[in-house]
């Protein structure tokens, strides 16, 4: 006998979706994580792009390319490389910047140890020529300073951006 109202058979199974919190979770955190790594590695463009896309009156005359084509960036997450840019060779009367390259990639790598074990997410920034900061001090030059004091006033609206976009993300998804 059925139950009253009910237009099933007794054969027919009825299916209940299975709440899944668990694969909710590492779904949330997959968002966070690829939409962090992405707005940290977007403020690390914009940064190598304030530092190298400057003129010589407002940053230092190029000699051998090697300051500017030092200046990079790496991305970390949970102290692994998660995205990395800048050292790009410049070009300029005495040299191709090609030692400043490999001397910021080094210098990046270096700094990058100390800073992984700080936190999850981390940018550095860094202009590798051992130079870098006499070339800032003397007539107040400017390498990597403006870039940072930039960032970290544009971190606030890009923290308020990023965390709308995971909201949004998040939002999507379903627990089933």
């Amino acid at each position: 006998m059925r139950p009253i109202g009910s237009n099933r058979s007794g054969k027919e199974r009825r299916m209940a979706k299975r709440i899944d919190p668990a694969g909710y979770v590492v779904k949330c955190n997959e968002i966070i994580k690829r939409l962090t790594i992405r707005a940290l590695s977007e403020l690390g463009e914009e940064c190598v792009n304030r530092v190298r896309d400057r003129s010589g009156d407002e940053s230092w005359y190029d000699h051998t390319g090697n300051l500017r084509s030092s200046v990079g960036y790496i991305v970390l997450y949970e102290g692994k490389e998660a995205q990395r840019g800048g050292f790009m060779p410049t070009s300029a009367p005495e040299g191709n910047g090609s030692k400043g390259k490999q001397e910021g990639q080094n210098y990046l790598e270096e700094t990058s140890k100390t800073v992984a074990e700080s936190s999850d997410f981390s940018l550095v920034v860094v202009a590798g020529m051992n130079y870098a900061g006499v070339v800032e001090a003397m007539d107040n030059k400017d390498v990597l300073a403006s870039a940072e004091l930039w960032a970290r006033g544009k971190w606030p609206e890009i923290e308020r951006k990023l965390k709308t976009k995971i909201e949004e993300e998040i939002d999507k998804l379903e627990i089933f």
